[in-house]
């Protein structure tokens, strides 16, 4: 037992005099729990990633020739959705200027998208995407990379062969639609008690700042918000013009994207995971070899398997403890200090730990959603706080993790 284990076990007996053994034991048990996920969530961490690379990756075209796109099996596309009602328009100019979020809901489909294009059919069809369990990351209403991947496997999961996959046509809108029931992209919601409470922190970039901290929480109730409907505050402010969203009480109505319900039971149905690295793909299969989950991901540029390398799942932790270990960042001397971080959705690691059967790697959330799927420089395979919470309650270990277009893979 390490000497600080060894503290904190001394710490326990000594507050326990007093106490009945039942409460002495379970006060050591909570202690151990806590020391355990300290010590256990470790990864190397690096600078923050640059905005300037996020933008010119949100255009990349790459991820076309990549492995996991090529030779996919498509679905089987059944009887066409003729009978959803929307109205689509051609290649019209569109945006958000002007509009209330009814106006949002009521607007014409622009076909095709594609592009550096925002505006109300991007909105809707983020949220579709979101809704079926094909995740965008944050959703901004903004044409790119991350949008067009889940599209591309929307498409392919339900045989559609569309003229340029990966783009939204008037075919894939009326399957979107229809899987949802034509559900509105934007809805008026009452904020719950737990929507909008505290505390809200100052989170410092340094790590032993943030180890003082008794949370890692938010900053803010504008960005609890926005992780909780899946998008971000600017998005929020766009539907609530009139709104201090830092002023938002319990009870309050927002209008808010229609995403899925947070999963909150474990239901392990995800049989298998494919990561594509260069892709920034993660893809969740069942045991019949159904796509059941789609998400963009970020891997750091420290994490590179061999190629075809398969892991596999070890063991899942919510609301872990991060273990700062100066060791594992080679631009860091030894001689530092470590750390522990408290839990939180600001931690390194977000809300949620995955650890993989491969030392200080696993799959994990993010304090920055907005960054999933574009450049990087930190972390493992980190995902949205949402999403990653989502494959935490519908995974088990042992499941296979296979990665796939490693950067030492020449793109074919």
């Amino acid at each position: 037992m390490g000497k600080q284990m060894m503290a904190i076990a001394a710490a326990v007996l000594f507050a326990a005099i007093g106490c009945t053994q039942e409460e002495a034991e379970q006060k050591t048990e909570d202690v151990q729990k806590k020391v355990e996920k300290a010590f256990e969530v470790a990864v190397p961490l690096g600078p923050r990633e640059d905005p300037a690379a996020r933008e010119r990756e949100r255009f990349d075209e790459g991820w076309r020739s990549l492995g996991v796109f090529r030779d996919v099996q498509s679905g089987t596309r059944g009887p066409d959705p003729s009978d959803v009602n929307v109205t689509f328009v051609m290649n019209a100019k569109e945006s958000f200027e002007g509009l209330d979020a009814n106006a949002i809901n009521a607007a014409p489909v622009v076909v095709p998208r594609k592009g550096d294009v925002s505006g109300p059919s991007v909105l809707k069809t983020q949220v579709y995407l979101d809704r079926l369990h094909f995740s965008v990351g944050a959703l901004d209403g903004r044409w790119g990379r991350n949008t067009a991947i889940a599209l591309w496997w929307f498409q392919r999961s339900r045989g559609l062969e569309a003229t340029e996959p990966g783009a939204l046509d008037e075919t894939t809108f009326r399957w979107l639609a229809a899987s949802v029931n034509q559900a509105p992209a934007v809805v008026q919601r009452p904020m719950t008690a737990d929507d909008v409470k505290g505390p809200f922190v100052t989170v410092p970039e340094d790590i032993y700042e943030k180890a003082e901290l008794e949370c890692l929480c938010y900053e803010s109730k504008a960005e609890k918000l926005a992780e909780r409907f899946h998008t971000t505050a600017e998005l929020l402010e766009t539907l609530n013009p009139n709104v201090d969203l830092s002023s938002v009480r319990e009870g309050d109505t927002l209008w808010v994207p229609n995403v899925r319900d947070a999963w909150t039971a474990n239901q392990p149905d995800i049989a298998r995971i494919v990561v594509s690295i260069r892709g920034n793909t993660f893809n969740a299969f069942d045991a019949a070899g159904n796509l059941i989950f789609h998400a963009p991901t970020t891997l750091g540029t420290k994490y590179d398997p061999s190629p075809q390398e398969t892991t596999a799942v070890k063991k899942i932790t919510l609301d872990p403890w991060f273990h700062y270990q100066p060791e594992l960042f080679h631009e860091v001397p030894d001689w530092e200090a470590e750390a522990h971080l408290h839990p939180g959705p600001n931690s390194p690691v977000g809300v949620v730990w995955i650890a993989l059967d491969k030392p200080h790697f696993g799959i994990h959330g993010t304090s920055d959603p907005e960054s999933i799927g574009y450049a990087s420089s930190h972390g493992c395979v980190r995902l949205a706080n949402w999403d990653a919470n989502e494959v935490a309650h519908r995974v088990k270990p042992g499941v296979p993790v296979e990665f796939l277009d490693t950067r030492t893979q020449p793109v074919t």
